[in-house]
């Protein structure tokens, strides 16, 4: 099965349409309409137009532009912003901001206090190793063995 262009598709698509106004307008009436807006949903659904067709393809959107305003409804009905994000935010209060000259002194002393961690790290690390090795010892000489040293 051959693959459709892109170009090929919009020009498809664009003509769906076209007819789909077409055969509305021949009956006196107009696409579906929602709330005073063009219904997008349902005009896709009728058109067989994807998403993003109506927005991505210039054509269509000029059709669909100029069929509101023939009519006088509006081409879309965007979205209401939720009611805690229309509140207004209170101004920013500059007082309670660091002054630059304290910020890096606490930066400066994050940075030696983290090396003084890793170092810690390291000794406590070196320490627990020794622990390890002299345990070896105590089980060794617990067994009651002699430990010989290399060949003689």
């Amino acid at each position: 099965m051959e693959r459709k262009s892109n170009r090929t598709t919009a020009r498809e698509a664009a003509a769906r349409l076209r007819s789909l106004i077409e055969e509305s307008e021949g009956q006196g009436r107009m696409l579906p309409v929602k709330k005073g807006a063009l219904w997008h949903a349902e005009i896709k659904r009728q058109a067989g137009l994807t998403n993003g067709q109506i927005d991505g393809n210039s054509a269509i959107r000029e059709m669909l532009v100029e069929h509101a305003n023939k009519h006088g409804i509006a081409f879309s009905r965007r979205g209401l912003v939720a009611p805690e994000e229309d509140a207004a935010m209170p101004p920013d209060d500059h007082c309670e901001l660091v002054p630059a000259a304290r910020l890096r002194e606490a930066q400066l002393r994050l940075a030696q206090m983290e090396r003084k961690a890793a170092e810690l790290r390291a000794e406590n690390a070196s320490l627990r190793a020794e622990i390890q090795r002299n345990s070896e010892v105590v089980e060794l000489i617990a067994l009651g063995g002699r430990i010989t040293s290399g060949p003689k």
